[in-house]
């Protein structure tokens, strides 16, 4: 079975690197349209089995439920990758023989994008893993894993090389697969412009449209 795994931190300390950029309510609220956004691609997509959230917010709970997914709820978040490698091991439990670690903030991923990496995993049929990069090439933007736990979580700075290094020293398959809608994400004012100059247009870039121009 292929489990599709959502680590959404608590949006109220989501978006730190726009601080000073973007009011904290509007960081939270960006944080929030982010999540809703990326799980209805998710459970739109092809190829997956279960969509998980883990989440220790309330509010994020109740929407994946209402939204048909499977929540893993958390007593506190001590890092994306402790959260990421929790909830594969629980993934395993109820029968996951590989999982797609996935972010939130990739405001044009589509559903054909995740079920391109749902049909990169071969449906578990042997060990190893597929590696979706940031768009600058250091760090993992998606990461499929065969069986869940093959190896750790390593995403922030250089989790690219991280991941593919644990893959080789454990003689596992490692696929590159670059898919522009999940290899985009938003961390910085520069990668708000960058999505305000594209002419993809969906809930996230209205949102950031209206509150760059208040700010003007």
């Amino acid at each position: 079975m292929i489990f599709a795994i959502l680590p959404v931190k608590s949006p109220q300390n989501a978006k730190q690197r726009l601080t000073g950029f973007l009011a904290i309510e509007d960081r939270e609220a960006l944080a929030r349209m982010l999540y809703r956004q990326t799980l209805a691609a998710l459970c739109q997509a092809q190829g997956i089995d279960r969509v998980v959230v883990a989440t220790s917010d309330a509010e994020v709970a109740d929407h994946a439920r209402s939204s048909g997914a499977l929540v893993f709820e958390e007593d506190k978040q001590v890092s994306h990758s402790v959260s990421a490698d929790a909830a594969c091991l629980r993934a395993m439990e109820m029968g996951a023989s590989t999982v797609l670690l996935v972010p939130i903030d990739v405001p044009t991923v589509t559903p054909a994008d995740f079920s391109r990496l749902a049909a990169a995993s071969n449906a578990g049929l042997r060990p190893g893993l597929v590696i979706v990069p940031s768009s600058d090439g250091t760090g993992t933007n998606a990461l499929v894993r065969t069986p869940p736990n093959c190896i750790q979580s390593r995403f922030g700075p250089g989790s690219f090389r991280a991941h593919l290094d644990q893959a080789r020293s454990k003689g596992l398959d490692a696929d590159v697969l670059r898919l522009p809608g999940l290899m985009f994400d938003i961390d910085t004012p520069e990668d708000v412009a960058e999505l305000l100059a594209r002419s993809h247009e969906c809930q996230v870039s209205s949102f950031l449209r209206a509150a760059c121009a208040s700010k003007s």
